[in-house]
């Protein structure tokens, strides 16, 4: 079995995308995982698409069946069952450096109005994708493209990182027109990003994004640490070497996002 038979690259809408450019480069015979309507720029790259909102799901259902591409569509009812719960955690468990985990509170101070979410069920296309990924025994899993923050994440006023709205597709069909990203969203992702690497602790797991994404982001190493050691991160300049010689992206992925 080769690398690439081991291997598998999961497709992100996040803006920094772009910046990989043609993503036909993916082609060298490892599985390729998209999420929602990336069938719109690349009908014919992915094994398999996920597509977990209901309208957006709908949508990729109607092109599917007009087209007749050949990917596999996952949508809300396909998707795996698994809880993001880990046996053996505490019930809310709070890694060192954090001061939410499991789960959110926030609300609307003007409004009067506040709520709390258990991020173990809530459910997105990128995370189902890796976790299937994940179920599936893939060794290598490259996470390409999950910005995670907003977009200029890296930017704070008055001591607030920015949450502007990042998705290739913002403001298209079945996307919101928002101006910024829902607030909770970068935990529910990486609360699941943390539980997948804990519960699959052969699978590893390699966050392909800017370096300002990645160090721009100053919970991911928290988040990190609480893993298996299978988390890594890289830049889009290492995926790209990878392509051209494939061998273990351990060797060579020298940017960790662990401190």
């Amino acid at each position: 079995m080769s690398i690439l038979d081991d291997s598998c690259f999961i497709i992100g809408n996040g803006e920094s995308r772009n910046i990989f450019g043609d993503l036909n480069k993916l082609k060298i015979g490892a599985t390729i995982y998209g999420c929602n309507a990336i069938y719109r720029d690349y009908p014919d790259l992915c094994d398999k698409v996920f597509a977990v909102n209901q309208p957006m799901y709908e949508e990729v259902l109607a092109a599917h069946q007009k087209s007749n591409f050949k990917f596999k569509l996952f949508g809300p009812e396909d998707i795996s069952k698994w809880n993001y719960l880990v046996e053996g955690d505490k019930p809310y468990p709070m890694p060192e450096g954090l001061r939410l985990y499991r789960m959110w509170q926030g609300g609307d101070a003007k409004r009067n109005t506040w709520r709390t979410l258990d991020l173990s069920q809530a459910r997105g296309s990128g995370m189902s994708a890796l976790v299937d990924a994940a179920e599936n025994n893939f060794k290598h899993i490259f996470c390409i493209a999950f910005d995670i923050l907003g977009a200029d994440q890296w930017r704070q006023e008055r001591g607030i990182q920015a949450r502007k709205q990042n998705n290739i597709y913002k403001n298209t069909d079945n996307y919101p027109t928002r101006m910024n990203m829902k607030a909770y969203l970068k935990y529910e992702w990486m609360y699941q990003l943390a539980q997948i690497s804990r519960q699959f602790p052969n699978s590893n797991i390699y966050l392909i994004n800017r370096k300002e994404n990645l160090k721009g982001n100053p919970l991911l190493n928290h988040y990190a640490k609480y893993s298996r050691g299978n988390m890594y991160g890289a830049h889009y300049a290492e995926l790209q070497k990878f392509i051209i010689d494939p061998k273990d992206p351990r060797d060579f992925f020298k940017f960790s996002i662990n401190p």
